[in-house]
């Protein structure tokens, strides 16, 4: 086969091919002799089929599939060859080739999207976070934490927020539900909080169910079934209160410390309060990590002057998303040119910094991943470890390796870059640096 380059502006890239019968006739010729060897026809014994009846069935389709395979193979050797490496698969141009064209030679051409262009790290600028965890910011986690984890008493006299736990009846027919379970609050209809508030484990209540809630849905939380069933739920139910249970603020002791920092990790609330403070760095480390990243991409794409083809950047867009209407592509088209740039820019990133991800960086990101999920539950045996790592990157047949093999890919381009970029760090306490996340969120949803 014969290559022709054409370098373009705008980033363009036409890739002809010149297609000789003799560039894939051996191939077509060794397969059909296959699909011979091969035939089952009725009246013929396997493999003494005709050539010419296999010919004539398969011919057309084989002699294709075999074009097809044999132009896209060549195209791949080429670019790799010559170190040619386009951000999209290079996509087809013109009409289709029909198997009749395939008597004579063919030139077939192929769009590449190559962006070429200079990356100045060094006159680019992003903001980020310094945080220091102050005392009064561990307080207000603690206090945020006393509601997470309240501490649980069972009580004889029933008071609004108490968790009331039942046997319910039906007054004239056969239902009954021991152990069923309600939040004394307002989501009941007015007034039946006043009819069970005061009430003690062992006394009656009959109430017409249709009246407990608006929503006769949520009976089904308590009481089971499904949406017919709950339908059902009609008429007068005595109501056996068996259990009260109140939510009360808990203390700072050993259980606590253990609910909260995990068992015999901290033994008293000095250590436990320098064990929260330091955790609560570690998990907003993260948080400003992710808000820094943003701001570096978005620094490093607005600041990087990057010319793109409109036409093949819409036509990659639309093989991508073959559902998409044309009034969507207002919105759409700039988002997805965006993210293109981006990516040419972390492609340039990383074969500049020569930046490899190893098989090994994927695995230690996926155990990271699994031990944050699990936790606990995995164990400490390092073999039995290196089997759930294997299990999960293999599984959806390698989907979550190729998932994690992006992440770490995106860790070590960010990290590239906040090397060159200057990073303009503000100072805040937690309470600030959450307002800012809220904020930043609901600008987000917009």
């Amino acid at each position: 086969m014969e290559f022709k380059l054409d370098k373009q502006e705008n980033s363009y890239g036409l890739l002809s091919v010149v297609v000789a019968e003799a560039d894939f006739m051996p191939e077509y010729k060794s397969r059909l002799k296959q699909y011979a060897k091969n035939a089952n026809m009725k009246g013929f014994r396997k493999g003494k089929v005709p050539m010419s009846m296999v010919q004539k069935m398969y011919g057309k389709q084989l002699k294709m599939e075999t074009f097809n395979e044999s132009v896209g193979k060549a195209v791949d050797t080429y670019l790799n060859d010559n170190g040619i490496k386009p951000l999209f698969q290079p996509m087809y141009k013109g009409d289709f080739i029909t198997p009749e064209q395939l008597g004579a030679e063919q030139t077939v051409e192929f769009e590449l999207l190559l962006p070429e262009f200079d990356l100045d790290l060094a006159a680019l600028k992003a903001d980020t976070f310094n945080l220091t965890v102050t005392d009064a910011d561990v307080e207000n986690t603690i206090a945020k934490l006393k509601e997470s984890y309240p501490k649980k008493v069972d009580v004889e006299k029933a008071l609004k927020g108490d968790l009331i736990t039942a046997t319910f009846k039906s007054v004239e027919g056969d239902f009954e539900k021991e152990g069923a379970a309600f939040d004394l609050d307002d989501k009941l209809i007015t007034g039946n909080v006043r009819k069970f508030s005061g009430k003690k484990v062992g006394d009656v209540v009959t109430l017409d169910i249709e009246t407990m809630y608006e929503d006769n849905n949520r009976l089904r939380l308590f009481l089971g079934g499904d949406k017919d069933e709950a339908e059902a739920y009609k008429g007068d139910f005595t109501v056996e209160i068996t259990k009260i249970t109140r939510s009360e603020e808990p203390e700072l002791n050993q259980e606590f410390f253990d609910m909260v920092i995990g068992p015999d990790k901290v033994s008293n609330e000095e250590e436990f309060k320098a064990e929260l403070k330091k955790t609560i760095a570690e998990v907003n480390t993260q948080a400003i990590d992710n808000v820094t990243n943003d701001n570096v991409r978005n620094a490093v794409v607005e600041g990087t002057s990057i010319s793109l083809p409109a036409e093949l950047v819409k036509k990659v867009y639309l093989q991508n998303n073959p559902q998409a209407k044309e009034e969507e592509l207002a919105e759409s088209l700039p988002k997805f040119e965006e993210a293109v740039k981006w990516r040419a820019i972390s492609d340039k990133v990383f074969a500049d910094n020569d930046i490899k991800v190893e098989k090994e960086d994927v695995e230690a990101a996926a155990l990271t991943a699994i031990k944050a999920q699990f936790g606990s539950f995995m164990g400490e045996d390092d073999e039995q470890m290196a089997g759930f790592v294997q299990n999960y990157l293999q599984a959806e047949n390698g989907k979550y390796f190729e998932q994690t093999y992006e992440q770490v890919y995106n860790e070590k381009v960010f990290n590239a870059l906040k090397e060159k970029v200057a990073l303009n760090a503000e100072e805040v306490d937690l309470k600030q640096f959450e307002e800012f996340l809220t904020k930043r969120n609901e600008e987000a949803a917009k």
